[in-house]
């Protein structure tokens, strides 16, 4: 399953549509424990990758279900049967993976060559209830089906707080994002800081007793992208023991290059081990969990026009399918490929590896990066 040298950890992934699509056609055999799923789709892609912790996405800011409604109401639902999925294919008997709900189990999950998966929110939107009122209610919910890390924002806006869109608004965290980060460090969930603003990032670290990570962003000082990270913020993770864990898209990488290289990413490695250590920093590739048409500037209404009208592949994430190459008010550029030339999808993962001794770091120096951090940073949060 995983390179023999290094547990491999990817910081960032969002769980695939094509997985849970699958699971939902064939669900009374799945159910009954006939068939796994994720034996069929998913374990093999995770095999190519190498990885055997991942931190996997189950929702957010925006999901496929909803990418062509104009309400915001589902999250919650998207995020609920995701976790479902899981959670009834290990009562199915799937005995691939184990969804971590403690440290405990992270350990088991590597001592039995198992997938870790911990569940987490790419963003706070399926924590909003009703438009005039907020509750705790659908954080607890998902916690008790197994959901163990919390991203506040995407770019733009939501009743948590301000994503780095939205800069020049000064946003703090809300009274609810404050509740919510309370309650979190009260249940045993780990925060993750990707894509806040600068002001409520502040706050959060003031406000939480535990670590945090960023789970898919870069150095700014390397690259200035709006997304990626200033000196200040990187030592402030660091600070409460946390880590960067570095994006692979390729706007954060070398946004001023056509196609960047996994040489472009060593030099954010080189950057945030220098000014913090190699202690803090991580991999959180975001590779693609939709399958997306490959010339986007060409391609227009693919919702409507299917699969093979638009030649689909997981190498392009679905951003702005009117304006391609946006992502709420924030340009990404449109490339073949969203990722860095080399590593730039789960199959292909490995060749950082190579990347890294190529640089100089030395084996313990890998094994940091490349898995440890992220995994002792998760276990000293869960309970």
């Amino acid at each position: 399953m995983t390179d023999k040298k290094y547990i491999l950890a990817d910081g960032c992934q969002e769980i695939l549509d094509e997985y849970v699509y699958e699971f939902i056609k064939n669900e009374e055999d799945a159910l009954g424990g006939k068939i796994h799923i994720f034996d069929e789709i998913y374990k093999p892609i995770l095999n190519k990758q190498g990885v055997q912790f991942i931190n996997m996405s189950v929702g957010g800011e925006r999901v496929a279900q909803v990418l062509y409604s104009a309400t915001d109401k589902f999250r919650f639902w998207d995020a609920h049967k995701k976790l479902d999925v899981l959670n009834s294919e290990l009562e199915a008997g799937c005995k691939s993976f184990l969804l971590c709900k403690t440290a405990d189990d992270i350990d088991r999950a590597i001592e039995e060559n198992k997938f870790a998966i911990v569940a987490t929110l790419s963003g706070g939107k399926p924590l909003e209830g009703k438009p005039n009122l907020n509750l705790l209610s659908s954080l607890r919910s998902l916690y008790r089906m197994g959901l163990r890390g919390l991203q506040l924002t995407g770019n733009t806006r939501n009743r948590l707080a301000d994503g780095v869109a939205q800069e020049r608004t000064f946003g703090k965290l809300t009274g609810f994002g404050r509740q919510v980060v309370k309650e979190a460090d009260r249940l045993g969930m780990l925060l993750d800081t990707a894509q806040l603003s600068d002001h409520g990032f502040f706050d959060l670290v003031e406000l939480t007793n535990n670590p945090v990570i960023d789970s898919h962003s870069c150095a700014k000082a390397v690259y200035d992208h709006p997304q990626n990270l200033n000196d200040e913020r990187i030592k402030k993770i660091a600070e409460t023991g946390g880590v960067v864990a570095l994006s692979f898209w390729a706007s954060l990488v070398a946004g001023d290059k056509e196609m960047p290289t996994t040489e472009d990413l060593m030099n954010h490695v080189d950057h945030i081990v220098k000014l913090v250590g190699v202690d803090h920093v991580a991999l959180g590739p975001n590779y693609s969990a939709y399958d997306t048409p490959v010339d986007r500037e060409a391609v227009r209404g693919l919702g409507n026009l299917g699969p093979d009208y638009c030649k689909m592949d997981r190498l392009t994430p679905l951003m702005s399918e009117k304006y391609p190459g946006w992502i709420d008010g924030l340009w990404y550029g449109t490339r073949k490929s969203d990722f860095i030339e080399g590593a730039n999808t789960h199959e292909t993962y490995s060749l950082v590896i190579e990347a890294l001794e190529k640089r100089g770091y030395d084996q313990e120096a890998c094994r940091k990066i490349l898995g440890e951090n992220m995994i002792r940073v998760y276990k000293a949060v869960l309970k």
